[in-house]
């Protein structure tokens, strides 16, 4: 995101002396300084001194070239012609320098040491998958869902009062984890109504589906699975129909599942029918 500052120019006013205010003391001296010489032009860099100097672009991988830049600066020579800039548009992450071979040794062996992945880029990312279900009374067959799902709904259909099960949406979101807990991710996508379209839609409109998790953290015990703690997962089904707006259905809780298992966040009552949300996650190395 590129921040453009505008600086607004003030004016000074200074107060003039009262109209009847005595003549200051003749010991007393202006308080008003003069006005600095105009400096001189600088010199333009010896020649000889430029010949002796060579020119090298490092390709910068991992950081910023100009927080760099910032580093590297008192590595140069610092004699009138030596130059080090970055440049980080149009895709380019670089970093040009100007100076006599031993000051450019120096900058690379330095860079070779910075420019390598944060500790937080060391880590790991979790890819979650998310999955709405509609269920109903009914008993609607269940031969579309996907075999990852049978068995969930295999426990479902035991412990609710449904007995059809229908896919009505399915995500993939991937999130970075941050060691300081402060990963959020959020998302947005539809789902077709299905049996809970209003009856009297003629052209029932998708369901939109929210959702948003933070304060993710990853915990990669040495004798079992990662397990991924959620701090707050947050759903919202919203019905977006012009005869039929309004939330059908939220969900807000904190969420714990270990690498590879199913968890069903939440079920929710809508309309004879059932929301039910199933999460799962996978550890992803970077």
């Amino acid at each position: 995101m590129t921040i453009i500052r505008t600086l607004a120019l003030a004016t000074l006013l200074a107060l003039g002396a009262p109209a009847e205010a005595q003549t200051a003391p003749s010991h007393q001296v202006n308080a008003t300084p003069p006005p600095a010489p105009p400096r001189p032009p600088e010199p333009d860099p010896d020649p000889a001194v430029l010949k002796a100097m060579r020119s090298r672009i490092f390709e910068i991988k991992h950081r910023s070239p100009m927080f760099l830049v910032n580093t590297l600066r008192v590595l140069g020579s610092g004699v009138r012609g030596a130059r080090i800039d970055s440049n980080d548009r149009d895709g380019l992450n670089t970093i040009s320098v100007r100076d006599f071979p031993e000051n450019i040794a120096v900058i690379e062996e330095a860079i070779r040491r910075l420019d390598v992945p944060s500790a937080i880029q060391k880590g790991s990312d979790v890819e979650l998958t998310l999955q709405v279900l509609f269920a109903s009374k009914s008993n609607a067959p269940s031969t579309e869902l996907p075999a990852d799902l049978q068995e969930v709904v295999k426990q479902l259909k035991g412990t609710l009062a449904y007995h059809g099960y229908a896919l009505a949406a399915s995500f993939v979101q991937r999130a970075q984890i941050l060691d300081n807990g402060s990963s959020v991710t959020s998302g947005l996508g539809y789902a077709l109504p299905g049996a809970l379209a209003a009856a009297d839609a003629k052209d029932p409109q998708p369901l939109k589906v929210e959702w948003r998790a933070s304060g993710l953290r990853l915990e990669s015990p040495a004798d079992g699975p990662s397990v991924l703690e959620i701090g707050s997962f947050w759903l919202g089904l919203q019905d977006e129909s012009a005869t039929r707006s309004g939330t059908l259905a939220k969900f807000n809780t904190p969420i714990s599942l270990r690498e590879g298992e199913r968890v069903v966040v939440g079920t929710s009552a809508v309309r004879d029918h059932a929301v039910i949300v199933v999460l799962s996650a996978r550890q992803i190395k970077r």
